[in-house]
């Protein structure tokens, strides 16, 4: 990170540029020089924080992967869970939304390049954990059926609400765009509770409004 605030704004000029061109031209047409002239600097200034277009994308990765977290990060409430699992599910979904490209980029680069896979590999096990840590809370814990393995309960339902975002934001699926992302986002904690609940303990508070 750069010692001067001028050094760190112009860093943070570069990576917005970067994201920006990426979400539109996509990632393998935009070059170093064009995320300079968007950005309003020289060649040269690039280099002077990155060796390349690589390693800008793999630090937009990083950053994109740790401030998710803070962004969703809404506490279970026991006694109203659908509420609290259905505002975290939107928050992810506006923030996977704001950022489509670089999830994009995500995913199409960890199938051929073995750190941008570690990024996302780490990102999903934290985001996995946080599941299950949630889930494992004795207030949360006495609503879930005994018989469910909450560490595979986590990576199921995480991954099925990531896919969707997949769905919806980067391929822009119509079919699924079209609906309203408050309806979306309560379907979602709706089905995840309904999967987990012990009986009928939770049977006052997955009903959709």
């Amino acid at each position: 990170m750069p010692a001067t605030a001028k050094g760190r704004d112009t860093r943070a000029r570069i990576m917005a540029s970067a994201e920006s061109l990426f979400a539109e031209r996509g990632y393998a047409n935009v070059r170093v020089a064009d995320i300079t002239a968007a950005a309003g600097l020289t060649t040269g200034a690039f280099y002077r924080y990155f060796t390349d277009k690589h390693e800008l994308t793999l630090e937009l990765l990083r950053d994109l992967t740790v401030e998710i977290f803070e962004f969703i990060r809404v506490p279970l409430d026991a006694d109203n869970l659908v509420d609290s699992v259905t505002e975290s599910t939107q928050k992810y979904f506006e923030f996977y939304e704001r950022h489509r490209a670089l999830f994009g980029v995500l995913v199409e680069l960890s199938q051929s390049d073995t750190e941008v896979a570690e990024i996302w590999t780490t990102s999903r096990r934290a985001f996995y954990s946080r599941i299950t840590g949630s889930l494992s809370r004795a207030t949360i814990a006495e609503h879930i059926r005994a018989d469910v393995n909450l560490s595979l309960a986590a990576e199921m339902l995480g991954s099925m609400t990531e896919f969707y975002a997949f769905q919806r934001f980067v391929l822009r699926d119509t079919a699924i765009a079209s609906q309203p992302l408050e309806e979306a986002s309560r379907t979602l904690a709706t089905i995840w509770l309904s999967g987990i609940s012990a009986g009928g303990s939770m049977s006052a508070v997955v009903v959709p409004r």
